[in-house]
């Protein structure tokens, strides 16, 4: 077997951790009888040394393993070059929220994370994609994206954590206004005003947390924001971080396996995995059943909700 490891530099986890990550990875591998290359890379760089691995086969390999260590924006980056081929994902989750750690059954505990990955049991999953671009939580567009870009702005210019600049940003997203001009089409034709867009790589609970029961459900899950009040729209991360929304008046369900997304402007700021890009209209998204093959802890079989 063939295992390369990318540790994010600037993961969460690594940035505070009092030890040398790098060290205590290669090493837990060995003690696991895996025999691994280790290399720490900047956030930037996952992605290239992703691809060159996936496209470097040699015939002598048999199975290879490509595990990162980071973020959900920086293992996103990993499956846009892994999805699709033979390579296997490995996870180790070193940023801060781990959201698709989670729902893949992983702890946030790192030799937890290495006993998984170690035992080699294999499940394909579900990833999404918009304009060619995999993610494997959710794409948002419309408000969130701004709300996320002011966050990243404001942990630069205050020093603070995701969580302690949500507050913050909120409230220099909500003064700014280039967000409010987008208006978005949503298949057949049908047009509407939309302060967000939340396109999700299979069903989120909203009443759970925002958690996925399953990976393997081959279906968008597309939330439309219906028109808030200012107050209303201030109050819709709390109410999505307590399990507070409200299905009927505060949001709109579509479950599909694709949909396009049309806007009157030449770039769209959106959100991918937690990190904002920009893109150029219209958008395609789909999902792409059980295309990404990943190491993790059985998946329990959960009945489509």
């Amino acid at each position: 077997m063939t295992v390369l490891v990318l540790l994010n530099a600037s993961a969460g986890t690594i940035q505070r951790a009092d030890y040398d990550v790098e060290a205590f990875v290669r090493n837990g591998l060995k003690a696991r009888g895996l025999e691994a290359e280790v290399r720490m890379a900047g956030g930037s760089q996952i992605a290239e040394m992703a691809h060159s691995f996936v496209s470097a086969k040699t015939p002598g390999d048999k199975s290879r393993t490509l595990v990162v260590g980071g973020g959900d924006g920086t293992l996103g980056c990993a499956a846009s070059a892994v999805a699709g081929t033979d390579v296997v994902l490995g996870v180790l989750p070193l940023g801060t929220l781990n959201h698709f750690a989670r729902d893949l059954g992983l702890s946030n505990d790192l030799d937890a994370a290495m006993d998984t990955i170690a035992a080699g049991h294999l499940e394909q999953i579900d990833v999404a994609e918009v304009n060619g671009r995999v993610f494997l939580n959710n794409s948002s567009i419309g408000i969130y994206p701004f709300l996320v870009a002011e966050r990243t702005a404001e942990q630069k210019r205050l020093g603070l954590g995701k969580l302690a600049a949500l507050g913050p940003a909120l409230v220099r997203t909500l003064k700014a206004s280039s967000w409010k001009r987008v208006r978005i089409s949503i298949g057949n034709g049908r047009s509407q005003k939309a302060l967000c867009v939340f396109v999700g790589n299979n069903f989120y609970d909203l009443r759970a947390l925002g958690h996925r029961g399953s990976l393997t459900s081959g279906e968008l899950c597309v939330y439309v924001v219906k028109p808030q009040s200012w107050i209303g729209l201030a109050l819709l991360p709390l109410k999505a971080a307590l399990g507070l929304i409200d299905p009927v008046h505060d949001v709109e369900l579509l479950r599909v396996q694709s949909l396009e997304v049309k806007a009157r402007r030449r770039h769209l700021r959106i959100a991918m995995d937690g990190e904002t890009v920009e893109a150029i209209p219209p958008l395609q998204y789909r999902i792409r059943q059980r295309s990404l093959r990943v190491l993790a802890p059985a998946m329990k079989k959960v009945a489509p909700l």
